[in-house]
């Protein structure tokens, strides 16, 4: 018999079947433990993790979405004073499986409707391990020279990508909600002409803070509330615009109400443009909030989250006509590049401003301090000529100079090995499947008779409303009884586990909201949802009998 030296090492080995004195055993639970260990304990070790993984992401389709779970339960189930001793490997391994996977809603299956969670690719799943075992700080280029330059080039894909100019910059951020805040003060600083750079020399802003106006639609996301508060401003500085029947922020109320706040002696400081809606998937007026930004000297934001990827078919892209005229966008590769969480960013039109907005030279910084247009490099300054593409352009960027977060992780990797491996055009063709999936969805909810769309249905979610009806056509029940029915539909499809979808309130009304965000997901499993639908629809009305309208 034949065979590899080290097939004892290799995936699928049951690594807990050994005796209780086997020596690869001992190394296992050293290297569990922390302590040292050699190659073999390290090489099991990691070949159980990934066998692991494996099944739970084969194992996605043969159980549960989610639940039923409750927050008592679940807090029992993980009742335990902290250990005083380590637990052997193979019990935590043991615990993964049997009191984890159950309890986690099953994202990634192609039953999962819910929110912008999507189905990770394998390649980003295992590159998080080789990003760990790495653990560099990406603030600093010193403690990660070959991650900052990863980093640098996924930012310049993504500012190519949206159009930006070649003086743009950015940094990766933990999700979109910190790369909003940061587009916010960006906003502020441009307004009252101040940075960090400068800070000392610049006069408290006071009043001149108290003046400024943000407007949004009133269907952005709340990140936009909590960056007011964080950024030290009123919550009634954020003026939450009305929206159209798709949606989109109203360009009439909008313009009215920077009038108004300029004849208060208010200052409109930034205009908020939403690409894809967390409710709906409604895209704004780009071009027109482009225009209107400028007209009113506003700073420009785009909170492309959701529906940036776009940008990446060629037959969608013009969903975002204007976003290249953005003064700041939020991404979030998170959510339709496919990748585990964390990883979002934000793309600034001038990078330098982006740097010195963030710029600090703490006393352990083992650079000179260095001003634009001097080298990095030598005991002296080297003057060179001034890089017009900015400071960040082949010198030594710290990332932590480019925003909010200090220690950072290399985020930036699996975004970097995925993009490669995967290639424009096949993301694009998972974009447009997803959003095509969604357009199956609302034709075939539009065959039922007692079910009416709501929304744009324009990428990949589609929104709707159980409506019974009377054999006349009109309604069974009262807006509030259907309220109710609605909410009753949602949680007994997540009760049963055969899907998962969510409700939203759209209009003042109870609506249900169906995400498609998963490369393999194919119509079967749309035409499935349909089925779940009604029979959770049908049951319910059989239940209720005739509540009171």
């Amino acid at each position: 018999m034949t065979g590899r030296a080290d097939d004892h090492l290799r995936p699928g080995r049951v690594f807990a079947a050994g005796k209780p004195d086997d020596p690869a055993i001992d190394k296992r639970e050293r290297a569990a433990e922390g302590g040292p260990v050699d190659d073999v304990g390290l090489r099991e070790m990691g070949y159980a993790m990934v066998d692991l993984v494996v099944e739970y992401m084969q194992g996605l389709e043969g159980r549960r979405v989610y639940g039923p779970l409750t927050p008592a339960g679940l807090d029992d189930t993980f009742a335990e004073p902290m250990p005083e001793d380590g637990t052997p490997f193979a019990e935590l391994v043991q615990d993964c499986r049997n009191r984890v996977f159950p309890n986690t809603m099953a994202i990634g299956s192609r039953r999962y409707f819910g929110m912008m969670n999507p189905a990770p690719l394998p390649l980003a799943v295992f590159s998080e391990a080789l990003c760990a075992a790495m653990n560099q700080n990406t603030a600093s280029w010193r403690h990660a020279p070959s991650g900052t330059a990863i980093e640098k080039r996924v930012i310049r894909w993504l500012c190519d990508l949206f159009g930006l100019p070649e003086r743009s910059f950015g940094t990766m951020t933990d999700g979109g909600s910190l790369a909003n805040i940061t587009g916010l003060k960006l906003a502020i600083n441009r307004v009252l002409g101040r940075d960090l750079s400068r800070v000392n020399d610049a006069s408290p802003p006071g009043a001149d803070l108290a003046r400024l106006t943000f407007y949004v639609s009133a269907q952005a996301h709340y990140s936009f509330e909590k960056a007011i508060d964080l950024l030290g401003l009123g919550r009634g500085q954020l003026r939450r615009i009305p929206v159209d029947e798709l949606f989109r922020i109203d360009l009439a109320a909008l313009e009215a109400a920077i009038n108004a706040d300029k004849q208060a002696g208010l200052r409109p400081a930034c205009i908020i443009g939403i690409a894809g809606t967390t409710n709906t998937g409604s895209i704004d007026k780009l071009d027109r909030l482009a225009a209107l930004a400028q007209q009113a000297n506003c700073w420009f934001h785009v909170d492309a989250a959701y529906g940036g990827a776009v940008m990446l078919s060629e037959m969608y892209r013009t969903m975002l006509r204007g976003i290249d005229r953005a003064d700041s966008i939020t991404v979030d590769p998170h959510k339709w590049f496919y990748m585990p969480f964390s990883c979002g960013g934000i793309l600034v039109r001038d990078g330098d401003f982006l740097r010195r907005s963030f710029l600090v030279h703490p006393e352990y910084y083992m650079e000179k301090v260095q001003r634009d247009g001097e080298a990095a490099h030598g005991d002296e300054p080297v003057p060179t000529p001034p890089d017009r593409r900015g400071f960040h352009h082949g010198d030594k960027v710290n990332f932590f100079q480019y925003g909010i977060q200090g220690s950072r992780r290399l985020n930036a990797l699996k975004l970097w090995l995925a993009i490669r491996a995967v290639g424009r055009r096949q993301y694009a063709a998972w974009v447009e499947n997803d959003i095509e999936l969604a357009r199956v969805m609302a034709a075939r909810m539009r065959r039922q008779p007692d079910f009416r769309i709501l929304g744009p249905n324009t990428l990949g979610i589609c929104n709707f409303r159980w409506e019974p009806r009377r054999e006349d056509g009109g309604l069974r029940f009262s807006d509030a009884v259907n309220d109710r029915l609605n909410r009753q539909l949602q949680d007994l499809v997540e009760r049963e586990g055969d899907a998962w979808f969510s409700f939203t309130m759209l209009d003042g009304r109870v609506a249900l909201r169906v995400n498609v965000e998963n490369r393999n997901m194919e119509q079967q499993d749309i035409e499935r949802l349909v089925g779940v639908i009604r029979r959770a629809a049908d049951r319910l009305l059989e239940q209720n009998g005739h509540p009171e309208s």
